[in-house]
């Protein structure tokens, strides 16, 4: 039983919401990967930064420590010595780091990400 005021035609506005919803889902698909990676490595820089002194002893050792998960986590292509500052008083450490990333989101659209990130944590 058919109704009438059925005709068995497509909508075109189906047709542009789904290319809306395929082109949204690409673009997650190719922009999830950048912030995944800059949130799992600001947790390793919270944990370097509460290095203790005894394993850690200068700026350069955390540097060095810094530079290597960078390297273990294939970002060494945004991430230089550069993009960080280390200070380490007596009771605490700071690390800031400050960064570019460009990444295409669709084809012929490509955005640069800009990430900030501070770690101040106490000396244990």
């Amino acid at each position: 039983m058919r109704r009438r005021n059925e005709r068995g035609e497509g909508n075109m506005s189906t047709i542009i919401t789904l290319a809306v919803v395929i082109a949204a889902g690409y673009a997650a698909w190719n922009v999830a990967p950048v912030y995944m990676d800059h949130y799992s490595f600001t947790d390793k820089v919270n944990e370097i930064c509460r290095t203790p002194r005894y394993r850690a002893p200068t700026d350069e050792k955390i540097m060095e420590l810094l530079m290597k998960q960078v390297r273990e986590r294939r970002i060494d292509t945004w991430i230089a010595p550069r993009n960080f500052k280390i200070s380490t008083t007596d009771t605490n450490r700071r690390i800031i780091l400050s960064y570019e990333r460009e990444a295409q989101v669709l084809p012929g659209w490509k955005k640069v990400f800009k990430f900030d990130f501070q770690a101040d944590q106490p000396l244990v």
